[in-house]
């Protein structure tokens, strides 16, 4: 993927369309899609940040935090409302008052030789860094300087968040399950977060507990650490935070009614089972098995197992939600409102080249409006046809299958998502619909490889919203008594499709699940599927 095609999934996946390093939730979605990727996920999300405040940005004026023209300034340096001050201008009253600097690694300094540094910023534009000697007898420079909210970064941005807004990374959100439940473990009267009485009678039980970080990786302990510190002694607290706590407690509520002694495994075993299964089954490692966590029954015995076939594998996990005859459980770990699941690498399976779904920048930009228009009514009928020979039932619905989107962005992106149905319906390769419904609930149609897990979806009520079992070998297929929903408006680019497919494992387990899929193309040629 380019830097062009992430900063589009990126906008795709935003709620509103386009993405923010000041909206801490378009900073946490950056960070899952960076995961799913296996990119150096902290790495870029710092550098992306800007933590460190670059020469040429000194001299920007602050337009966000306590300094920004519409606020007052802090109790130290009062300012007028209304009036605007430059970061450079800041870091001098800063300096003048002998006040702390934070630097981007965390340490703060008092500048000493103030003299010499304030002759140089009081000289105007800085085109290279300060030099800076501290207090303390640090040695570094204005680069190194942290670009805090006083100097005008968001909350997200500079890494920090407050008790009404918290920011949880996805890993740190996986890992309260487990600390959840160790506390219920240890005391089951912890509850949900609903009330302002159970709030703080919850974080008594959880202050109490000793064992709640027992099978919790070191970072995320810090984080969870960070987070009860923060939001743990609030009286009235918001109701994000009641999120933030009560969607982790449902799941581990659940856990805990079907296995109340158990502990659990996201380290080093969980990373070898993953990553030999992927080998062997050519898949990548959460479509093989999409747990986030597995429960521990009995220690699995993984020494023997063979490494060109992944049946013994699939065996270390239980089949039914609650057994405990095999040594493992498998559970993927999903919000109340989490975001679905991208299917557009299903595509790549059976493209030989992606210019087949795709269309490069340049040719679409060549396509006049009758060319697009012309185009989409080829496609139309293409699908149609399609659809026609393959037996589905269908309901058409919208105003967009006779009449075409007025603005050219739209137009330009109802022509890709043509393309893309086009090809998901060809004989001429082996992708489906059913497939890609199946792929997006991470189930690989023809692979059949997977082991036997269930999805829990949390509440941010503190109640369970949905337990799915997706069984071992599972395939899935159309369900005949239910039409296919293909949706075109003439108000956007996309194209919807929904319908229900049957999950089955070929025996005597059948589950019907309801799914839909939104085609769309970016204005730089690349299709979106979300």
């Amino acid at each position: 993927m380019t830097l062009d095609e992430l900063l589009l999934e990126w906008s795709y996946r935003s709620e509103r369309g386009y993405p923010s390093l000041d909206n801490p939730s378009d900073v946490l979605l950056l960070g899952q899609i960076l995961e799913q990727l296996d990119l150096p996920t902290n790495e870029i999300l710092s550098n992306l940040k800007e933590v460190n405040m670059a020469p040429g940005q000194l001299n920007n004026p602050i337009t966000k935090g306590p300094f920004s023209a519409a606020k007052t300034g802090s109790d130290t340096i009062p300012k007028e409302k209304g009036k605007i001050i430059t970061r450079r201008e800041l870091l001098i009253l800063k300096i003048e008052k002998d006040e702390e600097l934070e630097l981007g690694d965390g340490s703060k300094i008092t500048v000493a030789n103030k003299g010499e540094v304030l002759d140089i910023l009081k000289a105007g534009n800085i085109s290279t860094a300060v030099d800076l000697v501290g207090t303390n007898g640090i040695e570094t420079t204005t680069s190194k300087l942290k670009k805090n909210i006083e100097f005008g970064t968001s909350k997200a941005s500079a890494e920090t968040t407050d008790a009404k807004d918290p920011v949880v990374d996805t890993d740190t959100k996986e890992e309260l399950v487990i600390t959840m439940y160790n506390v219920l473990k240890e005391n089951d009267s912890l509850t949900n977060f609903n009330s302002n009485e159970d709030y703080a009678s919850n974080f008594k039980i959880i202050n109490n507990s000793t064992t709640k970080y027992q099978d919790v990786g070191d970072t995320a302990k810090k984080n969870i650490i960070e987070l009860f510190n923060l939001i743990g002694g609030e009286e009235k607290p918001s109701a994000k935070a009641r999120h933030v706590l009560n969607n982790p407690y449902s799941i581990a509520k659940e856990i805990f009614n079907a296995y109340p002694n158990v502990r659990f495994e996201r380290g080093e075993v969980f990373d070898m089972i993953r990553m030999k299964c992927s080998q062997i089954t050519g898949l990548p490692e959460d479509k093989w098995n999409p747990g986030d966590i597995y429960i521990v029954n009995s220690e699995p015995d993984i020494s023997s197992l063979e490494d060109d076939s992944v049946v013994g594998w699939n065996e270390l996990f239980v089949n039914n939600w609650g057994d405990t005859d095999k040594p493992l459980v498998s559970v993927s770990l999903k919000e109340e409102k989490h975001q679905l699941g991208r299917a557009k690498s299903y595509l790549n399976k059976y493209a030989n080249n992606k210019q087949e779904f795709n269309i490069a920048k340049k040719d679409l930009a060549a396509l006049s409006t009758e060319d697009l228009k012309d185009g989409i009514k080829t496609y139309r009928n293409q699908v149609r046809q399609a659809i026609k020979e393959e037996g589905f039932k269908i309901e058409y619905t919208g105003d967009g299958w006779e009449s075409f989107p007025t603005k050219e962005s739209q137009l330009r992106a109802k022509y890709g998502s043509y393309k893309l149905l086009n090809f998901l319906l060809n004989k001429s390769n082996k992708a489906s619909i059913v497939g890609l419904f199946a792929y997006g609930l991470s189930i690989d149609k023809d692979e059949r490889a997977n082991p036997t897990f269930f999805k829990l979806v949390g509440g941010n009520k503190g109640t369970l919203i949905k337990k799915v079992k997706y069984p071992a070998g599972v395939n899935s297929e159309m369900d005949e008594n239910t039409p296919i929903t293909m949706e075109d408006k003439a108000t956007n680019g996309n194209i919807k499709i929904s319908g229900t497919i049957i999950k089955t494992d070929g025996d005597d387990f059948n589950e019907k699940e309801d799914t839909f899929k939104v085609l769309r193309m970016s204005g730089a040629g690349q299709i979106q599927i979300v």
